[in-house]
């Protein structure tokens, strides 16, 4: 009897990746700012096209990029003949990409928008540190491009910076950037808000970040360009001031509950109070004039906070109590032989725990003994835990534009690019990072970029198809409904089989056969079923 070989490969989700790429137009807008000689294998689309299919479906370090595309279909799906994915080809591509990143990465912002209908009224930036792994010759470190540096903090690892703009519809990421190990968030700001509106053409955008999206330098340079921001301020005794002044009926609620706390009773949910307010502002004119702009300040009391600030304060009181109780207890003892020496150790406690302020520590003498007494303060006490819970956003939207409550649900949508940051880090596998130029890490930076947009596009497809609370039945192990993420779509699809089948002399190949699960994937994702299907031969 004849034994015919069958050959089976892992196909997975690489059609449905397939469509969006093609959808992005990502080998034709590689190709046009990053074109190889015609005598090369493969072109730099086709490399970057098969380098984000494979984040996409076996993130892990870039090692054994030809054997996971022998593994996996990708010369039937992408026509990429696996072999040509060697390490020095995949090197000059990562080359190649960091030296058009910019011009690229917003080329490719520009089609999501165009083919996918991206709305970036409303854009979400943040920073996180990607922790670099190995040695850095100093003669592979290329001084034009980001630099490892060692990042702030105790850590004190080896790291670059990676900065990420989301849009806020579907939190699609439209532009990042790698910078130095030891760029402060603050210093990305203006540079980030010129790109967006020269590379990615966004021209009309409310910027929404953290604390350190507000240093003064830019405020005012957001705000002579023109682009409109909601963030939070850092804490001052100005604005402790203010906070105190306004009197208690005049913060009202607002409107907002979170999605983890919609299926509470209303009595057990977190609860904001709120007061807007209003301050003037110049800003110079670059003709040399100057005009006035009207901005909203936002103070929220958030109950939640509130608790917990005054839950840690009693924790640190109560330990810093009984450590103090101990010395002095001691004052006069071997241990502590003079008052100032006590009182040294116990404005040391203090401090280590923030309660200097909540007491008053004293030196005496009883009976020709030292004393030392360590009292509450209650005004102290009373006028910090009538700041607790509270912080004020700053924007310049408009009362007509949003309401206080609209803002706040907002601002606190920021949760959304920190999930993209962690599943860069995660579901993506961004870190560690082996390679060892820093230009080739801000090559590869870019090839997540790209993966996390098309990752990203691919959980708002089915969000948008589902609804905003509907779940996909089955979707996780063992039959369990849940909502869609762009890692269990993925996982989903992973089960999908490609098998090639020679008998008397033909090959035959198919895919194997579809699941109800594949089936409601592919059309929540918009994908035809014929995506699979034009790979049978």
């Amino acid at each position: 009897m004849a034994v015919h070989p069958i050959l089976v490969k892992q196909l997975g989700a690489l059609p449905v990746i397939r469509e969006y790429l093609e959808g992005l137009r990502l080998k034709e807008r590689v190709d046009a700012v990053a074109p190889v000689r015609e005598v090369a294998r493969l072109t730099n689309g086709e490399v970057v096209m098969a380098l984000v299919a494979n984040r996409l479906t076996a993130p892990r370090p870039l090692y054994d990029i030809v054997d996971w595309a022998e593994a996996w279909a990708v010369e039937e799906t992408f026509g990429i003949d696996p072999s040509a994915l060697n390490d020095d080809r995949l090197g000059r591509c990562l080359d190649d990409i960091a030296a058009v990143h910019d011009r690229l990465r917003g080329d490719l912002t520009v089609q999501a928008i165009a083919a996918f209908g991206v709305e970036t009224k409303t854009v979400r930036w943040d920073l996180t540190s990607v922790v670099v792994t190995g040695a850095y010759p100093p003669e592979e470190q290329v001084p034009d491009y980001a630099q490892v540096r060692y990042g702030y903090g105790g850590g004190r690892q080896k790291q670059v910076r990676y900065l990420q703009v989301t849009a806020d519809d579907g939190a699609v990421p439209i532009w990042d950037q790698v910078h130095d190990g030891n760029t402060t968030d603050v210093a990305t700001v203006i540079a980030t808000m010129e790109s967006l509106r020269d590379h990615a053409r966004c021209s009309d955008f409310v910027l929404v970040g953290d604390s350190k999206l507000l240093s003064e330098p830019n405020r005012r340079a957001l705000l002579a360009a023109g682009v409109g921001y909601l963030a939070p301020l850092a804490r001052t005794p100005d604005l402790d001031a203010a906070f105190l002044a306004i009197p208690p009926d005049a913060l009202l609620p607002w409107e907002y509950v979170s999605a983890r706390e919609a299926s509470l009773r209303p009595e057990d949910r977190t609860t904001y109070h709120g007061f807007t307010s209003s301050v003037e502002v110049v800003i110079p004119d670059p003709a040399g004039g100057k005009r006035r702009q009207q901005l909203r300040r936002l103070f929220v009391l958030s109950s939640e906070e509130r608790a917990a600030r005054r839950r840690n304060r009693a924790r640190q009181r109560e330990r810093a109590e009984t450590d103090i109780a101990k010395i002095v207890a001691r004052v006069g003892s071997r241990w502590y032989p003079t008052a100032e020496r006590a009182r040294a150790k116990i404005e040391t406690i203090l401090d280590q725990r923030h309660l200097t302020d909540l007491y008053r520590v004293s030196c005496g003498e009883v009976d020709g003994q030292p004393t030392v007494t360590c009292d509450l303060v209650p005004a102290a006490l009373a006028r910090l835990e009538a700041l607790d819970g509270y912080y004020v956003l700053e924007t310049t939207r408009s009362p007509q534009e949003a309401t206080p409550s609209t803002l706040l649900a907002q601002w606190k949508g920021q949760w959304q690019i920190e999930q993209r940051h962690r599943s860069a880090k995660g579901p993506l596998c961004v870190r560690p990072l082996f390679v060892t130029s820093n230009q080739r890490i801000v090559g590869l930076i870019a090839i997540l970029g790209i993966a996390l947009m098309v990752f990203s596009l691919l959980e708002r497809a089915a969000r948008r198809a589902l609804g905003p609370i509907a779940k996909v039945p089955s979707l996780l192990a063992g039959h369990v409904a849940a909502r869609p993420t762009g890692d269990n779509l993925l996982k989903a699809l992973r089960t999908i089989s490609l098998v090639t089948l020679e008998l008397a002399g033909i090959r035959h190949r198919a895919p194997s056969a579809l699941t109800p699960l594949h089936r409601t994937v592919l059309q929540l994702l918009n994908v035809p079923e014929d995506a699979y299907a034009r790979l049978a031969a």
